[in-house]
């Protein structure tokens, strides 16, 4: 046995490939790289470095990069009368994710000295897009969840290829514009249906950040299932990315990848002004569940079903008590209640519905 045999049988037993699966020593003028960087089982022999992210994650990710532009933000010194929120302003960047860069927190990113000086996030522009695929491209998200989240903002209940182009009143009766998207002043009155998606696909990326900031990094969000940031997009694009902070548990489950935990705690239905339950925010928790649970390709967890027989029978006690309060009918608002409901969870879970 020569010494270069010698060498590779040596090889082959620390990495546990028996003798079997190589007959011969591996030509060292192989043109295939060894290490190819894919998250994929290795053929016989070769050996691939291990990521993160599956290599759909990844796929996805380099098709975003298509519409999401970074702009590098170089080191900042504070000076007299910063804080953290104007220098989070003044560089375009998510103030959470600039507080997690720099290791700091809600409370020490109140005491940042004179001279201390930050790392500032790379600034991300929205760019090509100009239809609802751009949109779910831009996000790595499905063009059904941006249509459903389009149809749950707009009360008109307008097509799918039609949007609010000038300001209306929500639900709630604020002034908004597009999709979901709250009127500020100075902000235009009059939008494209190009310009309604480029400010989805704004509005989505800063509640991304955020998200983000909250789960400790980017990477962190980026391991998530699909369905899982769809979900959590649409529960901070709803309520806001506090929401996630005030769900008790939730931030942990998802940091640690107890995904069916997380899901039985997307239960949070308080109104941001009035701090009370409502029926409308149990309803919109019913689409958020059922879109988490699409991470289950096979059969849904009972706890998972529990959880979501729990927020719909909350839901039309709230309705039931809603109605009464404001005299309207409370079988024709079931109806449609249970209709809404009926379209989340389709035959992949069966909601014991209340029809009376």
């Amino acid at each position: 046995m020569d010494w270069l045999t010698k060498i590779w049988n040596s090889i082959k037993t620390t990495l546990g490939v028996s003798s079997s699966s190589s007959s011969s020593t591996p030509s060292v003028k192989s043109s295939k790289p060894i290490f190819n960087g894919k998250k994929t089982t290795p053929r016989q022999g070769e050996i691939r470095m291990s990521s993160d992210l599956s290599d759909e994650q990844i796929q996805a990710n380099q098709v975003r990069a298509k519409y999401i532009q970074q702009v590098k933000n170089p080191p900042y010194k504070v000076q007299s009368g910063d804080t953290i929120g104007k220098i989070a302003q003044r560089f375009g960047v998510d103030e959470s994710t600039l507080i997690v860069q720099n290791g700091l927190n809600s409370n020490t990113a109140k005491n940042i000295s004179l001279g201390q000086v930050l790392k500032i996030p790379n600034r991300k522009i929205v760019k090509n897009v100009h239809s609802i695929n751009d949109v779910a491209k831009s996000m790595g998200v499905s063009v059904d969840f941006v249509k459903k989240l389009k149809r749950m903002e707009d009360s008109a209940n307008l097509p799918d290829n039609k949007f609010h182009n000038t300001p209306y009143r929500d639900g709630a009766g604020v002034e908004t514009i597009g999709i979901g998207h709250v009127l500020k002043r100075g902000e235009p009155r009059k939008l494209s249906n190009s310009q309604v998606c480029e400010l989805c696909a704004k509005d989505l990326l800063k509640v991304e950040e955020s998200i983000s900031a909250m789960l400790g990094g980017q990477k962190v969000y980026d391991r998530l299932p699909k369905a899982m940031k769809e979900a959590l997009l649409d529960m901070a694009f709803n309520k806001g990315p506090a929401i996630l902070e005030k769900t008790p548990g939730l931030l942990y489950t998802l940091k640690v990848g107890k995904y069916e935990a997380a899901i039985n705690k997307m239960t949070y239905n308080k109104s941001t002004t009035t701090g009370k339950e409502m029926s409308g925010l149990s309803k919109r928790r019913l689409f958020d569940i059922s879109t988490a649970m699409k991470i289950y390709h096979g059969k849904v967890p009972q706890s998972s079903i529990n959880t979501a027989q729990n927020v719909y029978n909350r839901g039309i006690e709230l309705l039931r008590a809603e109605c009464k309060a404001k005299g309207k009918d409370f079988n024709a608002q079931l109806a449609g209640y249970n209709k809404d409901v009926q379209s989340y969870f389709g035959n992949k879970v069966k909601i014991k519905f209340i029809t009376k």
